[in-house]
């Protein structure tokens, strides 16, 4: 398998970026399927990666989703180029841990210009002083062609509130029954799994792409409590608002249905 997931930071090597239409060898990884699909956010370029092109010239990603960083949107400019769902935007951010404590924004160009607004929240990778252990990016602060284009924040997704452990979603997975001896032991490694699965639901939420690869089933009864007691707190006038985030059209969702010995995944 490839080592490459999505959201991951890669630098490629300069002689593949050539390879794949002379992307800029700092990307973002925004899909894998058969191929890994890389994305430029300053240009919305992208070039796709197969198997067998990757183990001819492979490379491991700079960075993960758990070094992402929380920026917050101080001013965004679209700039009119648009490629499917990816709009092309000029940002100023700010970290989220600098709010009330200095002044400090960075710019940056993102693909994001379609749902990032001021004052939203956007995971990203600040870059700036940043020393990475890899020589696919020396390589970029030493070219005169890509160091100046190196960025000082890369942002990679929306960043929503956190659904509460009481909301429940309408909609579920589906998945194989596990044999006992397949069973995680372990609390710490059941917690893992938990929060493993918690971000890839998370992840279909909020990207359509991924949600056309994966069956997902309609939690009726599920739905309808949920539906009852926003009703009622509706009724009361108190309680908290519902949090914001991404839905998924009940149009998306299969019927359930109870066969094969497959096991809800919550």
């Amino acid at each position: 398998l490839v080592p490459i997931c999505k959201d991951d930071l890669v630098a490629l090597p300069l002689k593949l970026a050539k390879q794949v239409g002379n992307i800029s060898p700092l990307t973002l990884c925004y899909r894998v399927g058969t191929s890994v699909n890389l994305l430029d956010p300053n240009t919305l370029q992208t070039a796709d990666i197969s198997t067998p092109i990757y183990w001819r010239s492979p490379f491991t990603p700079l960075a993960d989703v758990q070094e992402l960083t929380e920026f917050i949107v101080m001013n965004i400019e679209p700039l009119g180029p648009q490629k499917g769902r990816f709009l092309l935007a000029e940002a100023e951010v700010a970290r989220a841990s600098d709010l009330g404590i200095n002044d400090t924004t960075y710019m940056t160009r993102t693909h994001l210009g379609g749902i990032l607004h001021a004052g939203d929240s956007v995971m990203g990778y600040h870059l700036e002083g940043t020393q990475f252990n890899n020589t696919a990016f020396d390589a970029i602060e030493a070219s005169k062609n890509y160091a100046s284009a190196i960025p000082d924040v890369m942002l990679v997704k929306k960043h929503y509130p956190r659904r509460k452990k009481n909301k429940s979603r309408n909609w579920r997975l589906k998945r194989m029954a596990k044999e006992e001896s397949e069973m995680l032991p372990r609390k710490q490694d059941q917690a893992r799994q938990e929060r493993d699965l918690e971000m890839f639901m998370r992840d279909l939420e909020e990207d359509d792409d991924i949600r056309q690869t994966v069956a997902l089933f309609k939690a009726e009864q599920r739905a309808k409590e949920l539906a009852d007691a926003e009703s009622v707190m509706d009724e009361g006038g108190e309680g908290e608002s519902d949090e914001e985030g991404p839905v998924i059209p009940m149009e998306q969702l299969m019927d359930e249905f109870e066969e094969m010995g497959m096991d809800d995944a919550e």
